[in-house]
């Protein structure tokens, strides 16, 4: 089924792409969210409370803040259904949903290899009203660059955050600064704990979930109700 497993376009491990104390954060994260997936934690939206998004200023949020309708999205930069999303679906919610200001997405990253948490780590340093820019190139090209050997791949990151203001000294201290990579395992923990996500990408609508590639048509359904709900009209 789509998605439903944790996809890797890159096929290496993570340590053709970093240090051994990154690649041990990355696969701790992983551990744990599969140990608390196999547990069989309790997601909000499961467990009869209201649910809250818990946004904050660390979030990337695409659309308005006032937006009434709230979508999750947890990805990988190396995942094929979330550059799909992004690069066919996306723009026919911004232009029927975002824009209009009936929903705003926030995007948080889950990493699946050394690769994918470096290309969130750029992302993260470049200029932030950048990130969403970034975001959509690493999707548009992410054939290129995450197919890539190993060089070619950080030199393809590096031209992209060079694009966005991040020039290419600040980008070598980004990829060596483990608190950066830390705070992107840390939210993926949180996705884990928090909604039990364990496949890329999986999208969490007012409390309501959706695993996997899902199209225009899917994504408009659930954002009409859950708008009808807060008696929004979306004529």
């Amino acid at each position: 089924m789509p998605g439903r497993h944790r996809d890797d376009i890159c096929g290496r491990e993570a340590r053709t792409h970093g240090d051994h104390r990154m690649l041990k954060t990355l696969l701790a994260g992983l551990a744990l969210a599969a140990a608390t997936f196999m547990a069989g934690s309790a997601s909000a939206q499961d467990s009869g409370k209201a649910w809250d998004p818990k946004i904050t200023d660390k979030d990337y949020v695409l659309g308005k803040a006032d937006a009434p309708v709230t979508v999750l999205e947890f990805a990988s930069f190396t995942c094929p259904h979330c550059a799909a999303f992004t690069n066919d679906v996306l723009p026919q919610i911004e232009k029927s949903y975002i824009d209009t200001g009936k929903v705003k997405l926030v995007f948080r990253q889950f990493p699946l290899n050394g690769l994918d948490l470096r290309a969130g780590m750029m992302a993260r340093c470049a200029p932030r009203e950048q990130y969403f820019n970034i975001a959509k190139v690493l999707f548009a090209q992410q054939q290129s660059w995450a197919l890539s050997d190993p060089n070619a791949a950080l030199s393809a990151l590096a031209q992209i955050g060079g694009m966005a203001g991040l020039p290419k000294d600040k980008f070598d201290a980004c990829l060596a600064d483990n608190s950066i990579a830390d705070g992107i395992v840390n939210g993926m923990q949180a996705a884990q704990t928090e909604y039990q996500v364990n496949a890329t990408p999986t999208f969490v609508v007012e409390g309501e979930k959706i695993e996997g590639e899902a199209s225009f048509d899917t994504f408009k359904a659930i954002f009409d109700k859950k708008l009808a709900e807060k008696g929004v009209t979306t004529n």
